[in-house]
């Protein structure tokens, strides 16, 4: 291991292999909260097959990009290696028959001002009672 120069400061890391798969208001989808601290949140995101979330929107600015599988977001398909903008206030929906992963990274909105305040999602689940079977895809 390499000797850091005293004058160049100790950088924080996250070693996501460790952290354990945390539950969200999906049945279908866990996350690990890489970071969460002055209004951004980066989160890594696992999907089962077969997940659907309804049209939605938030405040805050996000950015995914898709590590594995394949995703239909507002009837557009992306794949591995696509980094997907959603601006704030932007409706969509997600459907993933695949099942995937993707990074996601939540930033306080550039015009409303608004930052991610909670990192697994349940405050943001505006249908708390719904039957868990209405987030996966029909076939």
């Amino acid at each position: 291991m390499a000797t850091r120069k005293p004058e160049l400061p100790e950088l924080h890391s996250v070693d996501a292999n460790k952290l354990p798969w945390e539950a969200t208001p999906s049945p279908l989808a866990q996350v690990k909260v890489l970071m969460f601290k002055d209004d951004v949140l980066v989160r890594l995101h696992h999907f089962e097959p077969g997940v659907y979330e309804i049209p939605h929107k938030h405040g805050f600015w996000q950015l995914r990009y898709i590590l594995e599988g394949e995703f239909i977001l507002n009837d557009q398909k992306f794949g591995p290696g696509s980094l997907v903008d959603f601006p704030e206030n932007t409706i969509y929906e997600i459907k993933c028959e695949t099942g995937g992963s993707w990074l996601s990274l939540q930033l306080k909105g550039p015009n409303t001002g608004i930052a991610p305040s909670d990192p697994y999602g349940f405050s943001y689940d505006f249908q708390k009672n719904r039957d868990p079977e209405s987030r996966r895809l029909k076939t």
